[in-house]
């Protein structure tokens, strides 16, 4: 049987000054994080920037097909190269209406899908 596809979309700030590095990190991400998000049963992951108001903001959106996405992304969440990844990425970024830690992307409601 065929798990129905979840999609997430998020969004949080970025530091400018921090832009640059944040575009060379994702120029060539890291082989094992690549790995791990294929394992969490991640797909069509992508980040978009986007500037609002004089501020820039960068957006993400996947699409889950696996069966428990809590279990997938706590077990992707304790290998030692994303939590380095993460380490590395979130200095970069601005978390938005007081979220932190594993939270600091803030959720976005999706309104519309056409497949």
């Amino acid at each position: 049987m065929a798990t129905e596809i979840q999609r997430f979309g998020s969004v949080i700030g970025i530091n400018p000054e921090k832009e640059k590095y944040y575009r060379d990190l994702h120029q060539k991400v890291w082989p094992e994080i690549l790995e791990q998000i294929q394992q969490a049963g991640l797909q069509n992951f992508s980040i978009f920037i986007t500037e609002l108001e004089g501020k820039k903001y960068l957006f993400s959106y996947f699409e889950y097909t696996g069966n428990d996405f809590a279990s997938d992304i706590e077990k992707m969440s304790k290998n030692s190269k994303m939590q380095t990844w993460w380490e590395e990425t979130s200095s970069c970024q601005i978390p938005l209406h007081g979220n932190r830690g594993k939270n600091a992307w803030s959720a976005m409601e999706m309104l519309f899908h056409q497949a």
